[in-house]
């Protein structure tokens, strides 16, 4: 009976098996330190995102993105401009690989969605290859397919949605690219 007590002790919570990652800027623009976060609390295989505004703001929205295994798990990196990305991808299990990335920005007194980008590619069908950059703000986007297209120019009507309300399916416009 004594044994259990220290491994009580030296046992990890659950919650602490999962995922973490964080960053820091200016996501604003208004000169103080911003922060955000992507957490998986092992419940669902999906990170949540924390972002804790300077302005005293905190916004925490539940499952934006896949946590793969080593090596595959989301990031975060800040833009030259201030805008927050959030990446994730799968580029080790089965054939098709892709590459997510939403683009946040500060707009108009909030945090908005304000880019899409999805690429992919089969490691069997080497013709199955695209890309789709959507701009929410400008509602201006590039998409690609197959191996020696061109970038072609079209237009976004998905709007840039506030933070809170998380694209859980991709954009119409890049869903298009595989019907």
């Amino acid at each position: 009976m004594r044994w259990i007590i220290p491994f009580l002790l030296v046992a990890s919570p659950a919650w602490a098996e999962g995922f973490s990652v964080q960053i820091s800027g200016d996501f604003t623009g208004d000169g103080v330190e911003d922060h955000a976060a992507l957490m998986d609390f092992g419940r669902t295989g999906d990170a949540d995102l924390l972002l804790k505004l300077g302005g005293g703001e905190t916004l925490w929205v539940q499952d934006v993105v896949w946590v793969g295994g080593i090596g595959q798990q989301p990031s975060l990196t800040v833009t030259p401009n201030g805008s927050l990305q959030v990446m994730s991808h799968n580029s080790a299990i089965g054939r098709n690989r892709w590459e997510q990335i939403h683009t946040l920005a500060w707009r108009n007194g909030a945090m908005r969605i304000a880019g899409y980008t999805y690429r992919w590619y089969d490691t069997l069908n080497l013709d199955d290859i695209g890309s789709c950059d959507l701009n929410l703000l400008s509602g201006k986007g590039e998409v690609a397919t197959g191996q020696e297209a061109a970038s072609r120019a079209i237009s976004v009507s998905t709007p840039a949605y506030l933070v809170q309300n998380w694209l859980e399916v991709m954009p119409s416009e890049c869903a298009a690219l595989f019907d």
